[in-house]
């Protein structure tokens, strides 16, 4: 057995002792939970081998990409809504793809996640690797180290949660997330993958992309597009959006922004994969105004700005008012961050 094969049985054996003797033990999931993050939440429930009963997925978010939804109904992985107050009554919690903040977690942590940590970040079980570039390559790991079966439906999971934290393997990828990416691909369902990964897009939310484009600004290598307010279930434009506006000439960094209800959600990229100086996880925890809202790899990163932060209300895509706000929040926070390295 090799190094890291024995550090991962024990990370198993640590995790399952942390699992041991709680009846309800939920794993918790990003706000708007993604491939990665349900996989890997599938994955550790499976390798504890707990019903779905005894390890809810939970999230204080909603899935909301159509692709995401489907990976869910299709691989049957539930994710239940909570709140906070929900979530604190909870003595234990596993989270998987995110770092909750323990000033605001009542419950004893277990964090496995692939995010740079803030500094001085603790909980009862740590396993927090920046290098790898998907959670689900760490669970592979754990299944193997332990000797669990994966199942057609989980590896399937799995294998696409790596493919989209890495854009098959292009961005932010580790030796670690080739192996486990090889290994699951003998395992997976090719087809099913390729039912999951057909995004849609309504007509509306199109119209509104064109309409944020003709009102985008650009700056010092920032480019910056406002959606205005999104109905239910398109909030998957965003992240597209932001990733479009990247490919523009000259811009290495792009915000897309949108109304979701009462709330702002801002999706930050930034070119240079996972490369040295700042990051766009970096620069969403320096914007977001409450812990937990903020945060993200170095190349791609939301921020949610709740209520009473001041920023404009406004209902239309491509409104100046909001572009300019946003375009001072990003390029202010990017130049603040850029000045303490």
């Amino acid at each position: 057995m090799g190094v890291e094969e024995k550090s991962n049985a024990r990370r198993v054996q640590e995790l399952r002792l942390f699992a041991r003797d709680t009846p309800v033990l939920p794993i918790l999931v990003q706000w708007d939970p993604d491939p990665d993050g349900m996989a890997s939440a599938a994955g550790i429930r499976a390798l504890l081998h707990r019903t779905d009963d005894a390890s809810p997925i939970v999230s204080l978010g909603q899935v909301t990409r159509p692709e995401n939804r489907r990976m869910a109904e299709l691989l049957g992985i539930q994710v239940t809504q909570v709140t906070e107050r929900e979530l604190n009554t909870f003595r234990r919690l596993i989270a998987v793809d995110m770092q909750p903040q323990p000033a605001t977690c009542r419950a004893r942590l277990a964090v496995i996640d692939h995010h740079p940590p803030p500094p001085g970040y603790t909980a009862d079980f740590v396993d927090i690797r920046p290098d790898v570039g998907a959670v689900a390559t760490m669970v592979t790991q754990y299944l193997r180290a332990s000797g669990s079966g994966i199942s057609v439906a989980l590896a399937t999971g799995l294998l696409y949660g790596i493919r989209t934290d890495t854009d098959v393997l292009r961005r932010g990828t580790s030796g670690q997330d080739v192996e486990a990416y090889v290994f699951l691909q003998e395992l997976a369902d090719e087809d099913l993958l390729r039912r999951i990964g057909r995004p849609s897009f309504p007509q509306e939310a199109v119209t509104a992309v064109g309409q944020a484009l003709t009102g985008l600004r650009r700056e010092n290598g920032i480019a910056v597009a406002y959606l205005g307010r999104l109905a239910a279930g398109t909030a998957h434009v965003l992240p597209n959006l932001a990733d479009f506006c990247l490919l523009i000439e000259g811009v290495s960094w792009s915000a897309a922004g949108g109304l979701l209800g009462d709330e702002l959600a801002v999706n930050v990229r930034r070119s240079g994969g996972s490369g040295g100086g700042t990051g766009a996880g970096e620069v969403a925890r320096s914007l977001a105004q409450e812990p937990g809202l903020g945060g993200g790899h170095h190349a791609m990163a939301r921020v949610v700005f709740r209520p009473g932060v001041g920023y404009p209300l406004s209902d239309d895509p491509g409104d100046p008012a909001t572009v300019e706000w946003l375009l001072r929040r990003v390029a202010g926070a990017v130049e603040a961050l850029r000045a303490v390295r």
